[in-house]
């Protein structure tokens, strides 16, 4: 018996790994002191940027399948690559308060791959698809309220492994 190939199967697992092997040849090219256009050359546009004091400006990269990495690009008053970071982790999810204000929170961890509105609440929900400390696929919900604040729910729970493909 001849086996059948079932071609959607395969881009669904297919897809997600050249996704992360592509972005991972992108980031672990770039060095401090690599160029803001070599920075965007390896990486393309950021999705979104910010300026920082003196000049300096910090441009955020959500990669991999599902958004569950960002990358924050830091770059100083002189073009050039100060850091690159993975913030999509344990430690700046933490960092994350009622009260903060939504500008802070994307600075801190960067866009949300979806965003959910609860009009009931007067609040809009961000998620985040990251991997937990052990490994897990995890998801964030911050509430966001309409005066752009994070409202006082904030939730993290593990999702199903087999979900990912």
């Amino acid at each position: 018996m001849r086996p059948v190939y079932d071609g959607m199967a395969m881009n669904r697992l297919i897809v997600p790994l050249l996704t992360v092997l592509l972005s991972a040849c992108a980031v672990t090219s770039l060095r401090p002191g690599a160029s803001e256009a070599e920075v965007m050359g390896a990486m393309g546009r950021p999705a979104l940027e910010f300026e920082g004091p003196e000049g300096s400006r910090q441009l955020a990269y959500p990669t991999g399948p599902f958004g569950e990495q960002t990358y924050m690009a830091h770059i100083g008053r002189d073009g050039r690559l100060q850091r690159l970071e993975q913030v999509l982790d344990d430690s700046r999810i933490n960092e994350i308060r009622q009260g903060m204000s939504a500008d802070e929170v994307l600075r801190l961890i960067g866009p949300p791959y979806q965003r959910v509105r609860f009009g009931n609440l007067a609040q809009t929900a961000w998620d985040y698809r990251f991997r937990d400390t052990w490994g897990y696929l995890s998801i964030l919900s911050v509430m966001v309220d309409d005066a752009g604040r994070v409202a006082s729910r904030i939730t993290r729970r593990i999702e199903p492994r087999d979900r990912t493909f």
